[in-house]
């Protein structure tokens, strides 16, 4: 199938293309609801309770299926559109890995001396704050969303 020209399509190709397009939106759709039940788990996570971040381990190798099973579909879009999508997903699949390392190392008590564990805890800590404030800010925006909508079926 040629991506860069979709008038080129025969009516068969149009057909599988719109199906694997619609495989990809819902394959899509498990990514980022692992990452909802992944990013609420992180979220509980303080500097009291660090280890608590490894029980996203299971969450996340299973993230990391659902990711490989995304690539499957990357002749779906054009390079330009598929790129940034798949970028933004491995970003979000290894920071969560380099996150759930570093604590896993934290609970093993590494060797990584007093002033870098400091540090390290230090920006564990603020991942943690970061990713409950934007979960908070994305819940707003959320509910000023649905007041919205309620506001315009009362208008209508």
């Amino acid at each position: 199938m040629d991506m860069d020209n979709p008038e080129a399509l025969s009516p068969a190709e149009k057909a599988e293309l719109t199906r694997r397009l619609a495989a990809f939106a819902r394959q899509l759709d498990k990514l980022h609801a692992l990452r909802n039940e992944i990013n609420a788990g992180l979220a509980r996570v303080t500097e009291a309770n660090l280890s608590l971040a490894l029980t996203q381990k299971k969450k996340l190798r299973e993230l990391q299926k659902e990711y490989k099973k995304l690539t499957a579909f990357a002749d779906v879009l054009p390079p330009q559109e598929a790129a940034p999508v798949f970028e933004a997903e491995f970003n979000y699949v290894t920071t969560i890995e380099n996150v759930l390392t570093t604590t896993q190392a934290l609970k093993n008590h590494e060797q990584v001396g007093e002033e870098n564990l400091k540090a390290i805890k230090g920006g564990l800590v603020q991942f943690y704050y970061g990713l409950r404030e934007e979960m908070q800010a994305a819940a707003e925006a959320e509910e000023k969303r649905k007041q919205q909508l309620v506001h315009e079926a009362k208008l209508n």
